[in-house]
């Protein structure tokens, strides 16, 4: 899930940008006579300084650059902001027309977003859904098969017969098999360093690699946070850890060889990441695709038989529940994460006005089976199409990443480079070879 910076946190929710105007005015002199890699180093910290400084803290995925120091004057407006950041694009559109490269073009399309960005922040329903999708996320329409779903629907329905909704059925199911909340931080321990032990004997990671837990209820969910240095900080809401299955989800995504080993591997790459990498928006092409990649990451440490025997033979004995329940809870697990695609007709409709928030609620909840309508729709409205990262781009990635021969390496190629890769192209075939 999301985080604030680490080095820097802002006071207010633009923060204080002053100086930054005379700073960009001063280095315009220079960088006429500098290198281009010295150039484009200015260039990318400015672009984060912009970024960091300019945006809430909800609005920052990570930040693992040089501290920031705050600034002492009252902070411009937001149309001062946007003004600064065309003022940047524009001197890199200029010199990409006499001297094209292609970090420049990464870093000019990265200034063009975080501008669309303000521009959507300060009118949030300027853009349809898949507009919004498009230009922000860097995913294309995705046209989700209802007859799939209402097949994959109707296959829950026989495994869950009985009185009532498939929705009211589906809950009182997952109320058979919640963890009670003495049992929650243990069977999570041990769905994380099962993930860690899986990920370790297929990539790699430095020794200095570590991930600090801490459980607290001032997240809603699970807050994982890259520090830098091969440091991570994840904080779980003991609620999140709801069943044994959610456990091993959780723990897959956000660390191994999720959230944590991705930014790992990135930083470990060459051994020192560009300025441009130091900043992750949380609203951006590469922001959805670690979602997708985070959600693919799963199945890739869990092969359906190997998810099947570690659940029967760990997790649920650990739980205090029956062994042989494991098989039907998986499936309807599995069920329940296919059908969370039909959130994306759902919120398109809601998002495009055509369904009230009441009959979108009532969807998410009937159609699409989320268990927390309300708090999706919340997040929707808060931080837009992103949503579509969890679902659609974990679909995209799927097809990339299962196509080879060897996932493991193809998934790693494909974290280890989300930075490196054109914005905009997030609805390609993700690079895995």
């Amino acid at each position: 899930m999301r985080f604030a910076p680490n080095n820097w946190r802002p006071r207010s929710r633009y923060a204080a940008l002053a100086g930054i105007a005379v700073l960009l005015a001063a280095a315009g002199v220079w960088l006429r006579d500098g290198r281009p890699e010295q150039v484009l180093d200015a260039q990318a910290r400015r672009y984060v300084e912009l970024a960091v400084r300019g945006l809430a803290p909800d609005e920052i995925d990570g930040y693992f650059g040089p501290a920031l120091t705050p600034e002492a004057a009252p902070p411009p407006l937001p149309a001062a902001l946007r003004q600064q950041i065309q003022a940047l694009s524009a001197q890199l559109r200029a010199a990409q027309a006499q001297a094209p490269l292609e970090r420049r073009a990464r870093l000019l399309a990265r200034t063009q977003q975080l501008d669309t960005l303000l521009g959507l922040i300060a009118n949030p329903r300027v853009l349809d859904f898949d507009t919004e999708a498009s230009v922000i996320f860097g995913m294309p329409p995705m046209q989700i098969d209802e007859a799939a779903q209402a097949a994959y629907r109707n296959s829950l329905a026989e495994l869950l017969p009985g009185r009532g909704t498939l929705a009211q059925r589906v809950a009182v199911y997952r109320g058979r098999f919640a963890l009670p909340p003495d049992k929650r931080k243990a069977v999570f321990a041990r769905a994380l360093a099962e993930c860690r032990t899986r990920t370790l004997a297929k990539w790699p990671l430095p020794a200095a690699e570590h991930i600090r837990i801490e459980w607290t209820s001032n997240v809603p969910a699970a807050w994982h946070n890259y520090l830098g240095q091969y440091q991570s900080r994840l904080q779980i809401n003991p609620a999140a850890v709801a069943d044994p299955a959610a456990a091993l989800d959780l723990a897959c995504h956000e660390a191994y060889p999720g959230h944590h080993a991705q930014f790992v591997l990135l930083e470990a790459r060459s051994g020192a990441v560009l300025p441009e990498d130091t900043v992750v928006l949380l609203r951006s092409p590469q922001s959805a695709l670690r979602e997708g990649a985070a959600n693919h990451a799963i199945d890739v440490a869990f092969p359906p038989a190997e998810r099947a025997a570690f659940m029967a033979g760990t997790l649920f004995p650990l739980a205090g529940f029956s062994p042989d329940d494991a098989r039907i809870h998986g499936r309807v697990h599995q069920l329940i994460g296919v059908l969370a695609l039909s959130t994306i007709p759902i919120l398109r409709r809601y998002r495009d006005g055509g369904a009230s928030r009441e009959q979108t609620l009532a969807a998410l909840a009937n159609d699409a089976l989320i268990s927390s309508p309300a708090a999706l729709l919340a997040f929707f409205e808060r931080h837009g199409t992103l949503v579509a990262g969890y679902t659609v781009a974990r679909h995209r990635v799927a097809r990339c990443v299962g196509a080879s021969p060897d996932r493991w390496a193809a998934l790693a190629t494909l974290v280890a480079n989300i930075d490196t890769r054109p914005l905009g192209q997030a609805d390609a075939a993700p690079p895995c070879g």
